[in-house]
């Protein structure tokens, strides 16, 4: 995306759940997700192994409006992994992405 648009957290919770409202329905308003984090153009989100192919499915397949931002969005996954530890950040992740990793461990650890 081209000029100097921001993305914030609001934004991309309207983008996702618009794309999973306009390709599966209710069905797809009902998919939940999880923000890991978000950094402007970028996000890293968790979906239930279950709902992955309705999720990536709505997502790629959809075009937003220019209302969100005044262009119109698309996004494009990058990646997309059944195992937390198998995703690739750059350096300048790695401090929230191991604090993910801790939490995961300590919710299976709990469980």
């Amino acid at each position: 995306m081209q000029g100097n648009y921001k993305i914030d957290l609001m934004t991309w919770r309207q983008i996702i759940n618009n794309a999973l409202k306009r390709s599966h329905g209710i069905f797809g308003e009902g998919i939940e997700y999880f923000f890991l984090n978000q950094d402007d153009k970028i996000a890293y989100l968790k979906v239930c192994r279950t709902d992955k192919e309705i999720f990536s499915s709505g997502i790629s397949s959809y075009i937003s409006g220019e209302s969100l931002i005044g262009v119109p969005l698309v996004v494009t996954i990058l990646q997309e992994e059944s195992n937390l530890e198998k995703i690739q950040v750059s350096d300048d992740d790695k401090l929230w992405f191991h604090r993910v990793l801790e939490n995961e461990f300590e919710e299976t650890q709990c469980s």
